[in-house]
């Protein structure tokens, strides 16, 4: 097999070339980008993860391009009376992440969630705060000290491979926001979450979705190997069959009938040009630092305006799809 061609790792069929020599999130890494031609996913090779990367954004989250959101999240949470309300309200991750919950346990409030990847720990927090027993785990040792100093003890450093093989505990729900895109084998990955789950148990993930952008849409998301998988909702339904699982996809028209969602597609020479973002020792390169907002409220504000303008003008623009997709698999 030549350069051009390689096997999706997903569903074992022919990716082709689109993309050489992609700029990386580090400097002096490249990449080229693949996309299935049955699954629709893309990949990057080398399709190699660096964990020492993530130690590196956490100990400047603040700083860091598209974690500074994350990093005013964690600080809100403690902030509001209604954390969990906030970030539903904030964006539609969350949003479909509360209502997978909802659609499959109702009101139940005692069953037992383990947040995969829980970085600075605020939706587990909110989680924890709205009822639900919660435990974040999460391979950044720096990520889950600060979500325990400012959160309390509800986390813990793990690898999701190794508690599979402990199975020291099991879950009625495992939670991963914006994990799957992150790691180097997705359905592995995915596999040893479900295995952590009891019996009727469900698995919620979120991850940023192909299928709402424009066909031949490369890449979107993070430059790697920050992000080395951009996946459609064809690649995680064949990923649940090939693990002899259910997937259903949480709806977004209410949400998008209801909330502003900004939905550009970035080019290539956009991506490009943000990189590479950190230097071989984590440095975060001139010119790549997110902006401040002076306000935590700021950005919430304009999208509630937004928002409320959409609605009042009746914008009949909606959409079952969004930037982001949520599953649930059984």
């Amino acid at each position: 097999m030549d350069r051009v061609t390689k096997r999706c790792s997903l569903c074992n069929s022919l990716a082709k070339l689109e993309y050489q020599n992609m700029k990386g999130y580090i400097e002096n890494s490249r990449f080229d980008i693949y996309s299935c031609t049955v699954c629709e996913a893309s990949f990057a090779d080398p399709l190699k993860s660096d964990e020492k990367i993530y130690n590196y954004i956490y100990k400047q989250a603040e700083r860091v391009p598209g974690y500074e959101r994350y990093f005013r999240f964690s600080k809100l949470a403690k902030k509001v009376i209604n954390p969990l309300w906030y970030l539903c309200n904030a964006e539609g991750v969350y949003w479909s992440v509360r209502e997978a919950l909802q659609k499959n346990f109702q009101e139940q409030k005692n069953i037992s969630i383990l947040e995969v990847g829980s970085g600075l720990g605020y939706l587990t927090y909110s989680l924890n705060t709205a009822g639900y027993k919660t435990t974040g785990v999460d391979i950044s040792e720096d990520a889950i000290l600060k979500a325990k100093k400012y959160y309390g003890d509800f986390y813990e450093v793990g690898n999701i491979f190794k508690l599979a093989e402990a199975r020291i505990k099991k879950y009625d729900c495992v939670i991963m926001t914006e994990i799957v895109e992150h790691v180097e084998d997705p359905r592995g990955f995915i596999q040893a979450c479900l295995s952590l789950l009891k019996s009727g148990g469900k698995l919620i993930l979120t991850t940023p979705n192909k299928s709402a952008t424009p066909a031949g849409t490369i890449w979107q998301g993070d430059i790697p190997s920050v992000h080395l998988w951009f996946l459609a909702e064809k690649s995680i339904l064949k990923m649940a069959e090939s693990l002899g699982r259910r997937c259903e996809f949480i709806d977004f028209t209410e949400y998008s009938r209801m909330y502003y969602t900004p939905s550009r597609v970035y080019s290539m020479d956009e991506i490009q040009s943000e990189a590479p973002r950190l230097s071989k020792n984590g440095q975060i390169f001139p010119g790549r630092e997110a902006g401040r907002i002076k306000s935590f409220f700021f950005g919430l504000k304009v999208r509630y305006w937004l928002s409320y303008i959409r609605r009042r003008l009746k914008v009949k623009q909606v959409s079952h799809r969004t930037i982001n997709l949520c599953a649930v698999l059984s």
